[in-house]
């Protein structure tokens, strides 16, 4: 018996020595980071497997061991929230013959807390405390003492985004480095304190030389309203800050920041004024005032931006129409972000975004592709539809939405979408809930390609002013977007195409005299000088419009009577060589031929391939189509209407969109897609080999006969000599 209880002794005694604890520390739980139920955990290293008893006062705990590569062992033990533990008293746990304080704080008190770093570690201290955060990568979101913290290693903004939005604490304050701090700046919170030198004299000025400088911030919560924080370097107090929350801000539950409706366009670089800070602008509707709204731009690549708004339009109806007997009450704000070639510097690329109406109002991921202004020897198609709705009572147009929902990743195939007019039928319908309908499902196709549009006469509102589609819309028009020009007179350049788009509504209704005629009339000409000058880059010139040079139906006046209304125009576009004339306003497709005043073309040049007309080869007019059928419920029409001396095809009433391929400087692919049927029912090639063609042509056979009579002089001097030679020599003989 004595020898056993000798060598129980002895196995006790060598079990003591190699037990050696070191590294003993308490970690913070996850009952303050996600709700968890451990509020901490015990954690020391041992050499050897320890045999000991763990107490808080007088509760034992128990604990694993895990040996760790054969060199030590790691202990953990936690404690849990059933065990009753009080908060803010101070436990002493019992490790061998060494003591942990163990203060643990409340979720929601107000009690000091004292945050502190090192080395990118971070440690929670109440009172004497000391609550090491576990390691983390990026970021660590602490909930203690009504406080919600939000400690930063690496900059993930997405991340940080998600926990901003947990609805927790009076106070919102992030901890991190200078360099995040740049790229949070559109962000709602209380509080960011640096942990690194700034010159900023609204930031903590740490003067911190290294990263071994040891940071504390002891935060005092003074109430629901106020709360001040001490921050020491290296236990020298820097700076002391009193910080005030601002209660003039609305409650979130006042205010609806949810994006919608986001529709991108194209900005002033692809006009004539070439200004690169403004490649394309990102619009988006809210239901309330969101000055705060912000957008993330990233790509695969080393794009990461976050782009503040830089300017919020408001669309109060009851304003607009106050002095009127209209009854509106619709109120909505468009937020736009325009982004320049510093954010977007890749063309021709993808990038994503996401919409923050607010920190706490996020959409979904879109992509866009920035179009090239410049031709680089590649096919480039866009795409052209008109007269759509989105009631779908009648289920018109869930075709064409379908078709463009299928195509949303297709960046790569298209550049962008041209729409010829007349929305939802009407914008201002329904207390202008039909427009809003609108905006909320057109986003299927304009939050992934830019859109550029002209509006018809569906979208002129009651007092025929535009102010939906004004103010809803983007186009980079400058000081011709007024009401001098009816509100839309715009050209932009892409690749080797100058787009022209333009609104006759008052011509062809006849609500204009013969001054506003002529001033629209030399805008028009103003910029097809323009475009002509920079021929040789963008050689193709194509017009949009809501209404019709040309059209098949009897019944309306304008197909017989828009020829000679827009006559100064048409005249304008034969002198200066327009390929196509795109438009709208008839609910069906139609292409005709390039008439000139009604008339065919006779002894112009123009060379096509029968009546069909599938080519149209040196024209001296345009191609009218009439891409109308992309699906709207306000009005069915008989079609196809009885032919008319100039109508090549017409379709039926089915959903439809056209589709433009840009080969190159003497030719174009048009076709038109019946989404119903799904196939390909009409297309024509538009080749243009005269012009400033003609003038190559001339100038290289130009340089060919120079170069044949220069061979042909050097050819005649060398046998002149060689005959002289020739002839002495047999005199000589």
């Amino acid at each position: 018996m004595l020898f056993l209880f000798i060598i129980t002794i002895l196995q006790q005694l060598l079990i003591s020595k190699q037990c050696q604890i070191f590294d003993q520390q308490i970690l913070l739980g996850n009952y303050y980071t996600n709700n968890g139920a451990t509020l901490a955990i015990i954690y020391f290293k041992s050499h050897g497997l320890c045999d000991k008893q763990i107490k808080i006062n007088l509760i034992k705990l128990r604990y694993e061991s895990v040996n760790i590569d054969g060199i030590y062992y790691l202990n953990t033990a936690t404690i849990e929230s059933s065990m009753q533990i009080k908060f803010n008293h101070d436990y002493y746990i019992t490790l061998e013959d060494m003591q942990l304080l163990l203060r643990l704080p409340k979720k929601y008190g107000k009690e000091p807390i004292s945050i502190a770093e090192f080395e990118g570690s971070f440690q929670l201290i109440n009172n004497k405390s000391i609550l090491n955060v576990p390691a983390f990568d990026m970021i660590k979101s602490i909930n203690v003492e009504s406080i919600h913290l939000i400690l930063i290693n690496g900059c993930d903004i997405g991340n940080i985004l998600k926990n901003l939005q947990k609805k927790i604490g009076k106070w919102t304050i992030l901890i991190g480095r200078y360099a995040c701090k740049t790229r949070l700046q559109h962000l709602k919170y209380d509080k960011y304190i640096q942990i690194q030198e700034n010159q900023q004299v609204t930031l903590i000025q740490t003067k911190q030389k290294q990263q071994s400088n040891y940071v504390k911030i002891d935060i005092f919560n003074l109430n629901d309203n106020q709360f001040k924080y001490d921050y020491y370097l290296n236990d020298e107090l820097i700076k002391q800050e009193l910080v005030i929350k601002n209660t003039i801000e609305k409650n979130n539950s006042e205010t609806d920041c949810q994006p919608y409706g986001q529709r991108i366009s194209l900005g002033y670089y692809y006009t004539n004024y070439n200004n690169s800070n403004e490649l394309i602008n990102i619009a988006y509707n809210t239901l309330s005032y969101c000055p705060s709204g912000f957008l993330h731009i990233y790509d695969n690549k080393s794009v990461d931006q976050w782009v503040s708004l830089s300017e919020i339009r408001t669309l109060n109806m009851s304003q607009i129409y106050e002095d009127t007997s209209y009854n509106f009450t619709y109120v909505t704000y468009i937020n736009i972000a325009s982004l320049n070639n510093s954010i977007l510097p890749y063309q021709g690329q993808i990038y994503y975004y996401k919409i923050y109406g607010d920190a706490n109002s996020e959409s979904l991921a879109y992509q866009f592709k920035v179009p090239l202004k410049e031709y680089d020897n590649q096919i480039h198609k866009m795409i052209f539809f008109g007269d759509m709705d989105s009631n779908w009572t009648g289920n018109k147009s869930k075709e064409t939405f379908d078709w463009f929902q299928s195509i949303q990743s297709n960046q790569s195939d298209y550049d962008v979408l041209i729409f010829e007019g007349d929305m939802a039928y009407n914008l201002e319908s329904l207390d202008c809930q039909q427009g809003d309908w609108w905006l909320r499902n057109m986003s299927t196709f304009s939050g992934y390609y830019p859109l550029l549009a002209t509006p018809g006469n569906h979208d002129s509102g009651k007092n025929n002013e535009y102010d939906f589609y004004r103010i809803s819309f983007l186009s980079p028009e400058l000081d011709l977007n007024t009401r001098d020009n009816f509100y839309n007179f715009y050209s932009v350049d892409l690749g080797l195409v100058h787009y022209i788009f333009y609104n006759p509504k008052n011509i062809v209704y006849n609500e204009s005299n013969q001054t506003e005629i002529d001033y629209m009339v030399k805008i028009m000409e103003n910029d097809l000088l323009q475009a002509t000058k920079n021929r040789e880059q963008v050689p193709w010139i194509i017009v949009n419009s809501h209404f019709p040079m040309y059209c098949s139906n009897e019944t309306d006046a304008m197909c017989s009577y828009n020829f000679i209304a827009l006559k100064p125009f048409a005249e304008l576009f034969s002198q200066y060589g327009v390929a196509i004339y795109m438009s709208a306003h008839q609910h069906n497709y139609e292409r005709d031929a390039p008439f000139i005043n009604n008339q065919s073309q006779i002894n112009t040049g123009l060379i096509t391939d029968g009546p069909e007309q599938h080519l149209i080869m040196n024209s001296a007019a345009p191609v009218y189509i009439i891409e109308g059928s992309a699906g709207q419920e306000y009005y069915t029409p008989l079609v196809p209407y009885p032919q008319q001396p100039y109508t090549i095809y017409q379709t039926g009433y089915n959903d439809g969109i056209g589709i433009l391929y840009v080969y190159n400087e003497t030719h174009l692919y048009f076709e038109q897609i019946d989404l119903i049927e799904k196939k390909v029912v009409d297309y024509v090639w538009v080749v243009q080999i005269r012009g400033i063609n003609e003038e190559k042509t001339f100038n290289i056979l130009l340089w060919i006969i120079l170069a044949l009579a220069l061979i042909l002089t050097i050819g005649l001097v060398i046998y002149y000599i060689m005959r002289r030679q020739m002839i002495k020599e047999k005199l000589l003989n």
